[in-house]
C-alpha cells in the first residue's frame, strides 16, 4: 500500500512522456482492401521506427516519438501521416476502426510477412497465423490508437524505488481498467449492427476483438502479477503475454522473464481510442487531453482493489458501455465518472484545456446527438457506410 502523502504527490506529477500509436488499413480507391505488400517507398517495416505492420500486410501502424507534451503528439503523427500517405500509390488509409465491406475470403487476409522461414524474425509471421486460427482474420483488421503515458522518471525516482514504481505502474492499470467503460463510451466511434446489437464502439463490443474467455490476474504487484500472467500463459490459455489483449497495459523491459526483480515497468498504455473519421489524424485532439487526465486521476486510486469478481463487472460494465443504447445504470456510472473527474481538476492545477476537453465530452454525454457514433450513423444514413468513410480516408 502507497502512503496517503506520497499518493497525493504521485498524482501532482503532471509532466512525462507521451505517444501515440495508430494502426489503418491501406485501401484502394474503390474502398477495397490493399492485397499489395507494404510498400517500399515507406521503408523497411523490420527497422522503421515509425512506419511499420501490424496483423495484416495491410494494416499499417504509424508510431509517434515520444514527446514531452499532449500538444507536441498530433504534429508528430501529422507529419507521419503525411510521410506515409505520399509513399502510398493509388491507395489511402481507411479512416474507420471498422474494417471496409467486401473483404476477401478470411483465409486470402494477407498477414504481415517478417522475413522467410528460416529466419529469427519469421516467428512474428507464424505468430499472426496462430492468431489467425485462433481468432480468425477479420476481427483482426479493427484498429485503433494506444496512447502511452510514462510519469517523469526524476519524480517518481524521488518519491519510489524501482519496486515501487512498478508495483505503481501495475496498481494504477488495474484501476484504469477498473473504470475503462468511462473511455469505451467517450472515446467510441466505430458504430456498427452485429447480430441484432448496434454497437457504438463495434471494435470494443462484444463481438469486436478480445481474448476467447476472461483472464482473470493479480494486480496487487508486480510479483504477483506476474506469477498470475504466467500460470494462465502455463495453462494454454494463451500463448504468451503479446497475447493478452487488455485495453490497458502496463508495458516496459523484461517483463517477459515474469521476475519481478528484473522487470522495469516504465508507461501506461491506453488502447481504447477507436479511429474518428471526423478528425484528420484519426482522434480528437481534446480527447488526449482527456485520457491523460484519466491516468492522473487513477494514480489516486492505486490503494484500491481490483478483485476477480471486480474485473468481471468491469469487463462487463465495458461491453455495456460499448453498446449504442445505454442502460439507466451504465449512464448513471458514466456521469459518476464525470463529476469525480470535474472535482480532481478542481485542485489539480493543469491548464484550462483540460477543463475545456473534459466540457467538450461531457456536452457529448448529455447531447447523445453530438456523440460521435450517433453522428456517423446519421452521416453513414446520408450516403452510407462505405461512401463516408472513403471520402474521409482520401482527404
Amino acid at each position: 500500500m502507497f502512503q496517503h502523502v506520497v499518493l497525493k504527490q504521485l498524482q501532482n506529477i503532471a509532466d512525462g512522456k507521451f505517444g501515440l500509436e495508430r494502426e489503418n488499413l491501406r485501401v484502394t480507391a474503390p474502398g477495397r482492401l490493399a492485397m499489395t505488400p507494404h510498400p517500399k517507398s515507406l521503408g523497411d517495416k523490420c527497422c522503421n521506427p515509425e512506419i511499420t505492420t501490424d496483423f495484416s500486410e495491410s494494416q499499417i501502424e504509424i508510431v509517434s516519438p515520444a514527446v514531452s507534451s499532449v500538444e507536441a503528439l498530433l504534429p508528430e503523427i501529422s507529419r507521419i501521416n503525411a510521410k506515409v500517405k505520399k509513399g502510398l500509390e493509388d491507395e489511402y488509409l481507411w479512416m474507420q476502426s471498422v474494417p471496409p465491406c467486401h473483404l476477401p475470403p478470411e483465409d486470402k487476409i494477407p498477414l504481415a510477412q517478417f522475413g522467410v522461414p528460416g529466419d529469427v524474425i519469421y516467428e512474428k509471421t507464424e505468430y499472426r497465423m496462430y492468431l489467425a486460427a485462433k481468432y480468425g482474420s477479420y476481427k483482426q483488421l479493427y484498429s485503433g490508437i494506444h496512447f502511452n503515458f510514462s510519469f517523469d522518471e526524476d519524480q517518481l525516482n524521488e518519491l519510489l524505488s524501482l519496486e515501487q514504481r512498478n508495483d505503481f505502474y501495475i496498481r494504477l492499470m488495474a484501476q484504469a481498467l477498473k473504470y475503462r467503460y468511462f473511455l469505451t463510451f467517450a472515446l467510441a466511434a466505430s458504430p456498427k449492427t452485429i447480430n441484432g446489437t448496434t454497437y457504438r464502439s463495434a471494435r470494443l463490443g462484444k463481438e469486436g476483438y478480445h481474448n476467447t474467455q476472461p483472464i482473470l490476474l493479480d494486480y496487487s504487484d508486480t510479483a504477483s502479477y506476474l506469477c498470475s500472467l504466467k500460470k494462465v500463459i502455463d495453462s494454454g490459455v494463451i500463448e504468451g503475454s503479446r497475447e493478452l489483449y487488455e485495453l490497458v497495459r502496463a508495458k516496459g523491459t523484461n517483463m517477459d522473464e515474469f521476475n519481478s526483480l528484473k522487470a522495469e515497468i516504465n508507461r501506461i498504455e491506453l488502447r481504447l481510442p477507436d479511429l474518428n473519421p471526423f478528425y484528420p489524424d484519426g482522434i480528437n485532439p481534446a480527447d488526449l487531453y482527456v485520457m491523460h487526465l484519466y491516468i492522473k486521476w487513477c494514480s489516486g486510486l492505486i490503494n484500491d482493489s481490483y478483485t476477480d469478481e471486480e474485473q468481471l463487472i468491469a469487463s462487463q460494465l465495458s461491453f455495456e458501455a460499448s453498446e449504442l443504447d445505454l442502460t439507466v445504470a451504465v449512464e448513471h456510472k458514466i456521469k459518476a465518472i464525470f463529476d469525480a473527474l470535474f472535482v480532481y481538476l478542481e485542485n489539480a492545477g493543469l491548464p484550462s484545456i483540460y477543463h475545456q476537453s473534459l466540457l467538450e465530452a461531457y456536452d457529448r454525454f448529455l447531447y447523445p446527438k453530438k456523440r460521435y457514433a450517433e453522428k456517423l450513423l446519421h452521416a453513414y444514413s446520408e450516403s452510407s457506410f462505405e461512401q463516408f468513410n472513403l471520402e474521409h480516408s482520401i482527404k
